[in-house]
């Protein structure tokens, strides 16, 4: 009753009207029939416009990780990384007070003048800056490289600013490094929802190596307001073993299902997303899934993300163990270097501002 009152006030044009009254107008339209045959038209065509208007919804498990997972908890994890390559997480000690000081440090960032951010750009030694239309029009970004988070935050602050600020070096070293142990406390998890063991049996022989680092990104919000969504970062999987990502409340995050919808995942307080990278979905021959996601920009104001990858070492050689394939099934990866996938993914990129068009499959996949 309350969704045809909503319909029905919105179809009148009466949405700021005493609500008794559009109440009682309605009681006594549907008590007559000749006007109930009238509305039943015109009501039925609004809900069939709100229907079509509506976006699909997905239901990722929420997990927190401040305890044991139970075997419901371990299922559904199971169940999200195999047919979404995302989840949340939440109890996860990163306190809201850390990610409000890099946010402040990164409006500060981000507003330095041009050429000073450029001196960190692609043409410089240092590389930790993606300036504006090398990914995107609305995207920037500066990166921190582990495992020495601390002395790489600290060579762009050398650079970025004329005064000392240990404030940003200090703090970007905090965040990456509780980052850097709760990739490994996630990654564990990960392995367990494969199967009972398999966390024991891998984790140090093939993931004790992995190192991590930290992007933070500023999408600018496009100049003109319009409804249509402006897409702040194209289409792309991760190259990572898995990433944690921290969005603040505007969101923009979007998840392309197995049919090919595009999927919001919207920011909520006190949780983390994490998401399944292609390193890892080689490695697991396809039970993991690496999904294809962006970023829109669907209101007019500045979007502040913290992006961390955690990734396998350059040098290791990727094939997935026998236990993880399964007894009768076959391999769907050849093995490869993880360099040598990074490299093929930076040299075959299509479209414009590296809307990627290859993944691990093109690069390794057994046809």
């Amino acid at each position: 009753m309350k969704f045809f009152f909503v319909c029905f006030r919105k179809e009148n044009g009466e949405g700021e009207k005493n609500s008794s009254e559009l109440l009682t107008k309605l009681l006594y339209i549907l008590n007559n029939p000749k006007l109930w045959w009238q509305y039943t038209i015109s009501l039925s065509l609004h809900i069939l416009v709100i229907m079509s208007k509506s976006k699909p919804y997905v239901d990722l498990p929420i997990l927190d990780i401040s305890q044991p997972l139970q075997p419901s908890s371990l299922s559904s994890l199971s169940q999200a990384c195999k047919d979404w390559g995302f989840f949340h997480i939440i109890n996860h000690g990163i306190s809201k007070d850390l990610c409000s000081q890099l946010y402040s440090l990164s409006k500060y960032l981000f507003s330095l003048p041009s050429d000073t951010k450029l001196k960190l750009g692609p043409l410089s030694s240092i590389k930790s800056y993606t300036p504006h239309f090398i990914a995107s029009p609305f995207f920037e970004s500066l990166r921190v490289n582990g495992p020495n988070f601390y002395g790489s935050a600290k060579s762009s602050e050398d650079i970025l600013f004329d005064k000392q600020n240990s404030k940003f070096s200090e703090t970007l070293e905090k965040y990456c490094s509780k980052m850097a142990d709760l990739s490994e406390k996630i990654l564990k998890l990960v392995l367990m929802s494969l199967g009972d063991g398999l966390e024991k049996l891998f984790y140090d022989s093939e993931f004790n190596k992995c190192h991590g680092y930290l992007r933070i990104n500023s999408y600018s919000a496009p100049e003109q307001s319009s409804e249509d969504q402006v897409e702040g970062l194209g289409m792309h999987t991760d190259m990572s073993c898995i990433t944690i990502l921290y969005q603040d409340e505007i969101g923009g995050l979007q998840v392309r299902s197995q049919d090919g919808n595009w999927i919001d995942i919207n920011p909520s307080e006190g949780t983390l997303v994490v998401n399944i990278g292609d390193m890892l979905q080689a490695w697991s021959n396809d039970k993991l899934r690496s999904s294809e996601h962006r970023v829109v920009l669907k209101q007019p104001v500045n979007r502040f993300s913290l992006a961390f990858f955690w990734c396998f070492e350059d040098e290791k050689v990727i094939l997935a163990p026998e236990e993880v394939v399964g007894e009768g099934n076959k391999r769907l990866y050849n093995s490869f270097v993880c360099l040598d996938y990074l490299k093929f993914r930076e040299n075959n990129q299509i479209g414009r501002f590296e809307k990627v068009g290859f993944t691990v499959r093109d690069f390794a996949g057994i046809n």
